[in-house]
């Protein structure tokens, strides 16, 4: 019975310290990171672009459309030999204490690291057109990934999945944290691409040049921060370290004053990087 018991208690701790599996961002935010993109690309840049995703060269049954539809590229993949984010967790950085990256990257295989391997691809001349092809798709849409505040940070609650929260106004638990960032917040800063687009690009025009520093590593330290401070941070009762609360979070109208504008900077951050992981690896 003890052996069994302790063989329990250590699945549970194992299920809880595992890094998050990919899940996907609202795709409009996507779509409206690949839009902004594309508008800060250079000419050259552009016309490469335009011409690898217009070769008609792509992955058998999920024929690529345009930049702004590379999560629909990755929903297509779903299970292929080509899925990518099968199995790939997100740099999921724990809130408290110093980690090491082996605990939410293991072996070096997550979603920061991927993103880093398919801008090898795209810069490299030797890479295969449908590689480079895939490699272009992969790195818009993990770059747009990597700036969801809960895809780099974790509670022991599975990013805020395990956070149950009421929105501002509801008399009943509707949600968890984690949705909240993932689709709501997203509606209420953007609504879709095209509307959102104007909030992204006055946010990119004034903070871009500060913004298109750094590498994939510091993108997502500054994620994490964001996630700490803000998802985390502003909660009415913020968790303590590796505890999930007991109660549902009753999120208010303060709270999403804050996070509906850390979004939009975080898309527009996004699209600001985007554009300048393109220009550099596509001249």
């Amino acid at each position: 019975m003890r052996t069994s018991l302790l063989a329990l208690v250590a699945a549970v701790l194992l299920l809880c310290l595992s890094p998050v599996r990919a899940r996907a961002w609202d795709p409009e935010a996507d779509r409206v990171v690949a839009q902004l993109a594309l508008e800060r690309l250079t000419p050259s840049t552009r016309a490469q672009v335009s011409a690898l995703l217009g070769s008609g060269v792509g992955v058998a049954g999920c024929p690529v459309m345009g930049l702004d539809d590379s999560a629909r590229l990755v929903s297509c993949l779903h299970d292929q030999r080509a899925d990518f984010m099968r199995d790939l967790p997100y740099p999921a950085v724990p809130l408290c204490g110093a980690v090491p990256p082996a605990r939410w990257c293991p072996n070096g295989r997550c979603a920061s690291q991927t993103l880093k391997r398919f801008i090898g691809e795209l810069k490299d001349p030797a890479t295969p057109q449908p590689e480079k092809v895939l490699a272009l798709e992969a790195v818009a849409y993990l770059i747009a990934e990597l700036h969801q505040p809960l895809h780099a940070a974790d509670n022991a609650d599975r990013s805020g999945e395990r956070v149950r929260v009421t929105l501002p106004g509801a008399l009943k638990v509707k949600a968890n944290l984690y949705t909240v960032w993932n689709d709501d917040l997203v509606a209420s800063a953007i609504g879709t691409a095209e509307t959102g687009l104007p909030y992204v690009r006055a946010l990119a025009d004034a903070h871009g040049a500060d913004w298109s520093r750094g590498d994939v590593d510091d993108w997502v330290a500054e994620t994490h921060d964001v996630a700490l401070h803000t998802a985390y941070g502003r909660l009415p009762d913020p968790p303590a370290c590796n505890k999930t609360p007991g109660h549902p979070e009753r999120l208010t109208a303060d709270y999403f004053a804050v996070a509906v504008p850390a979004v939009r900077i975080q898309l527009a951050k996004a699209g600001v990087r985007l554009a300048s992981v393109l220009n550099a690896t596509l001249p």
